[in-house]
């Protein structure tokens, strides 16, 4: 005979308080226990960042020295070297035994050694030198400077330099102390410093270690002392260590600085943030406590009753799933009382729902088929959405190979309508796309779909293909129907759009790819101009995989400074003299080599790595006219650069330029920034706003490659520019057309007409010079003078022509000589 199981009734206030006093008493462990590790975890993150700061700030410091010493050692050169300056033997022998004590006394030194590549010491003066051994092979191999740390009795710092002394590769070793660098750490970091010698074994000093500097040493030393019997210094070096030693607690950090073993300790008293740390646990937990008790007090007095009435509903809601209206209405009294909470409104509303449950059966069907078809449809155009596209899309995939032999996806996207919401209102706006859908229904077939992805973007599916001709004759019927002229209002309206064709015959094709792809060739066909088609090719998907690696390749170039400036002098053709500088970029590839602008300057426009570059190359042109300036002692000269459209578009531009002239210091007036006639077509207004702020500014504005664009005298009167550049197309050709010449002379008498100034672009005759001579230019570039330049030869053309900037044949020889 089977026992009978028994059931225990608990009732839902007592599972209720059970819960709560569990769940705050676990809460309560849980955010104690968490916030005790917590604390814990930042105190050692804290002594981590400690440690790292240390070391960096050590090493800066020994960095700082050797930078100081190499310094030092170019004074020597230009103190002791002969008029080519090169430093002779003899020569810096006589000079030291004049200067030595002046250069212990201002550069700190303690030894000067000089020795040859066989590691002969040549020269010696002051103590503490060093002998040869491998450290000096080290500096010259790699032909740079190096330092290391050297300890016998004391510790110094020891720094190579190679230099050339009497035509051959020597080394000047600079010794000086190390005292500067311990006392440094200790001031700026507030910590306690010992320097430990080698390990002598039996030595009774802390760490079996001679001390060979120590900060407060008679407090330290027993301090040390317990430390050492607590945590090994190769634990040190390791991790930093947290010793409590006479009820204080110390953190210490140890490295080695010599490769004879010498080690530095650091050590600082921590006890108020051990301390912060106990009373923060503390408190915590009796905030927690105190929470735990009131909040199940207060639970238990507010949800006593509520829980009866709660287990009451319970009971009759069952009743409701059973469709047993009646019944429910008789256990759930309306007696509403004389304060009203909560649970009266649900009882109120559950006989509501009661009442109406029957009624709403019957609704259920009708609503879910119009949400159905809501969900499918555009809600402007009528059109099928997004939603509904990928459905008919995977339908129309499945058919291929029974029904069709093939399919076609149409991606349109109408060219300016942005421009059309922004200057005649997005009603107008909806207007239109509600035109524009109409109008592609009627222009494709009945078997055809028309979807509306979203903005101005539509697809038309094209199934039942016979041969790719038809797909010509449909797209060629939208466009003819598209550009009918359209009255919305007082306006009158073209529309046109641009249209990628992707063709399908696999059945296994997925729709997003086949998305995809007619979405690049619709780019392709928006860069070839309004109204126009393009059919997908695997070339087109390459083309954006090109363009993605080398917008990452740019975001690299820009990390690791692989662009430059080169920079291509302008002339004043009166005078012959330098009056500013073209700023080229060059990018140079770690494994293509140099690149030119030309290969990608153009693929990553609109980018923004595009964006990223401009700024590059803004900052770097005002550092190499501030370098310029400062090489010249003049400030008679100007440095331009070149911008594409959706750089001098870019809102933070000017911004960024405001930036720059107070970070460099630089006269405005010395900044020329080159636009193309492209950047203004494109958006006139706001480009002639940006102007005018730059303008306002003091930056000068020119004129790029006039002549190739879309030069109309309309706009060019309304500019503030004060640059006309000829473009080199029209120069090439002086000493063989007329038609040339005579739009050369017509552009020059043009701009002195407007009181602008002329900068003829890529002279490379001295017939071009003549012509432009005659006809009054007042600038002039190219070939003939120089090709762009890297800064060194810059530099080194600026020192020949002097602070006159004045421009010599010889000159313009050695220019040509840099093609």
């Amino acid at each position: 005979m089977k026992s009978k199981r028994l059931h225990y009734f608990l009732s839902l206030r007592w599972k209720f308080i059970l819960a709560l006093v569990s769940m705050l008493l676990l809460v309560s462990v849980v955010i104690g226990l968490l916030g005790v590790h917590r604390f814990g975890q930042q105190l050692d993150n804290v002594v981590e960042q400690q440690h790292d700061y240390l070391w960096r700030d050590y090493h800066v410091r020994l960095r700082s020295e050797e930078k100081r010493l190499t310094a030092f050692s170019q004074e020597m050169l230009l103190m002791m070297g002969d008029d080519s300056h090169q430093l002779e033997l003899g020569r810096m022998d006589r000079m030291l035994d004049d200067s030595w004590a002046d250069f212990e006394l201002y550069w700190g030194l303690k030894s000067l050694q000089v020795f040859n590549d066989a590691l002969d010491m040549l020269l010696v003066y002051g103590n503490g030198g060093i002998t040869a051994d491998g450290w000096l092979q080290e500096s010259f191999r790699t032909g740079e400077p190096i330092n290391r740390v050297r300890c016998s009795e004391q510790c110094f710092i020891d720094v190579a330099v190679p230099v050339l002394v009497d035509d051959e590769i020597n080394s000047l070793v600079f010794t000086t102390g190390f005292e500067e660098v311990l006392a440094q750490l200790t001031e700026n970091h507030q910590v306690e410093v010992a320097m430990l010698g080698q390990e002598i074994a039996g030595s009774h000093s802390p760490w079996q270690r001679p001390f060979l500097s120590l900060t407060n040493r008679g407090e330290n030393m027993h301090r040390l002392g317990e430390a050492s019997a607590l945590v090994g210094l190769s634990e040190l070096l390791e991790s930093p260590g947290q010793l409590e030693l006479g009820q204080e607690d110390w953190v210490f950090f140890s490295w080695i600085v010599a490769d004879t073993g010498e080690r530095i300790l650091l050590f600082r008293n921590i006890n108020d943030l051990v301390s912060s740390e106990e009373a923060f646990v503390s408190d915590l937990m009796g905030i927690l406590l105190l929470a735990m008790m009131l909040a199940g007090a207060l639970g238990i007095a507010l949800f006593w009753r509520p829980l009866a009435r709660i287990r009451r509903l319970g009971q009759s809601l069952p009743l409701l799933a059973q469709s047993r209206f009646d019944d429910l209405r008789e256990r759930l009294q309306r007696d509403r009382g004389r304060f009203r909470d909560e649970l009266v409104q649900l009882e109120s509303t559950t006989l509501d729902v009661a009442n109406q449950l029957e009624r709403l059966e019957s609704d259920v069907d009708r609503y879910t088929n119009e949400l159905q078809r809501m969900a499918m449809m555009d809600a402007l155009t009528g059109l099928p959405n997004r939603a509904m596209f990928h459905h008919e899309l995977a339908k129309s995939l499945g058919s291929i190979g029974r029904t069709d032999e093939q399919i076609a996806l149409l991606f349109l996207d109408l060219d300016e309508f942005k421009r059309v919401n922004d200057t005649l209102g997005h009603d107008v706006g909806d207007e239109l796309l509600k035109t524009v859908a109409n109008r592609l229904q009627k222009s494709v077939r009945s078997m055809d779909t028309v979807c509306r992805l979203g903005g101005d973007e539509f697809t038309v599916i094209v199934r039942g293909l016979e041969s790719e001709s038809d797909i010509h004759r449909i797209i060629h019927q939208i466009f003819t129907t598209l550009q009918q002229p359209l009255q919305l209002g007082r306006h009158t309206l073209i529309i046109t759009t641009s249209i990628g064709v992707v063709f399908c015959d696999n059945p296994m094709a997925r729709p997003e790819e086949l998305l995809k792809r007619a979405d690049l060739a619709m780019y392709q066909a928006k860069q070839a101009g309004r109204s126009n088609y393009r059919v997908f090719n695997e070339q087109m998907l390459e083309s954006a995989s090109r363009k993605l690696m080398l917008e990452q390749d740019i975001r690299t170039a820009l990390n690791e400074r692989q662009l430059y400036l080169a920079m291509q002098p302008i002339l004043d053709l009166a005078q012959n003299r330098v009056v500013g500088f073209e700023g080229l970029v060059r990018w140079q590839h770690p494994t293509r080599g140099l690149v030119m602008p030309g290969e990608f300057i153009k693929e990553i426009e609109g980018s923004e790595q595009s964006i990223e570059l401009a700024h590059y190359v803004i900052e770097m042109a005002f550092e190499m006219l501030g370098r310029f300036s400062r090489k010249l002692e003049s400030d008679q000269f100007y440095v331009s650069v070149n911008l594409s459209p959706s750089q001098y578009l870019q809102t933070e531009l000017v911004a960024f330029l405001q930036l720059q002239l107070e970070k460099h210091q630089v006269d405005p007036r010395r900044i020329v920034l080159e636009l193309t006639e492209e950047v203004l077509i494109k958006n006139l207004d706001k480009a002639m706003h940006i102007m005018h702020q730059l303008k306002s500014m003091g930056i000068k504005i020119a004129i790029d490659d006039f002549g190739t664009g879309y030069s109309s005298l309309s706009y060019l009167k309304q500019l503030p520019f004060d640059l006309l550049k000829v473009d080199r197309g029209f120069v090439s050709d002086l000493d063989n057309s007329d038609v040339d010449r005579n739009i050369v002379t017509s552009v020059i008498e043009l701009a002195h007409n407007l009181k602008r100034t002329v900068i003829a672009e890529g002279v490379e005759s001295h017939d071009q010079r003549q012509f432009l001579l005659q006809a009054k230019c007042d600038c002039v570039q190219g070939f003939l003078y120089s090709a762009a330049l890297d800064e060194q030869r810059i530099m080194a053309l600026l020192e020949r022509l002097g602070p006159d900037l004045e421009w010599h044949d010889e000159e313009r020889l050695l220019g040509r000589q840099a093609r």
